[in-house]
């Protein structure tokens, strides 16, 4: 497998879209894992800090309404 960007051997996919990234394209960014509703009814979540991120896509920060796949 080869990066997306420059073709060099990949160290791993982006967490995100599944992109091939070597060591020197990748950066970091958190991923949230799971939601789940804590004591006194408080929406928490777990975290990972450091996921593997290609840099090209965009995560969304909200959920995005797909009514046309029903």
């Amino acid at each position: 497998m080869v990066c997306h960007k420059c073709s060099e051997p990949a160290i791993g996919v982006c967490k995100f879209c599944g992109r091939a990234v070597c060591k020197n394209c990748y950066t970091n960014m958190p991923v949230i894992l799971s939601v789940y509703v804590g004591a006194n009814q408080t929406p928490k979540t777990i975290v990972v800090a450091d996921a593997l991120w290609c840099g090209v896509c965009k995560p969304q920060p909200e959920p995005i309404p797909m009514p046309e796949i029903f």
